[in-house]
């Protein structure tokens, strides 16, 4: 039979802490990934700004595959609004400002976010 000093138990019971501790940090960590407060899979719309107020978009399209995405304009005309985006991509869409040009417009996907709904 051993018997085990003060000091080597503390020792033990502070390197089972330290684990306890990694493991806890690490979980929380893995928790946090898939947290509400992240973009959820479930997100369907995203959105981004435009430079200046527009009067109307057409053709909103992913740059390219040309496949089209169903979008709107915001009430004001600096933002649009797409339903079911698939990460990552890049878009076009033709813009027609208030003077009547035209333009085609390319948004980079880190110019995409999601849509936030505050309450």
């Amino acid at each position: 039979m051993q018997i085990y000093s003060k000091e080597r138990m503390r020792g033990n019971w502070y390197l089972t802490a330290v684990f306890l501790l990694i493991g806890l940090s690490y979980s929380s960590a893995q928790s946090l990934k898939s947290d509400s407060m992240f973009v959820p899979a479930a997100v369907k719309q995203y959105q981004f700004n435009l430079e200046k107020p527009v009067e109307r978009i057409e053709n909103l399209r992913y740059d390219q595959s040309g496949e089209p995405i169903r979008g709107r304009l915001n009430i004001d005309g600096t933002r649009v609004v797409m339903d079911n985006y698939k990460k990552g991509q890049r878009v076009k869409l033709d813009v027609i400002y208030p003077d009547g040009t035209r333009e085609e417009v390319k948004k980079s996907s880190c110019f995409i976010d999601p849509v936030r709904f505050d309450l």
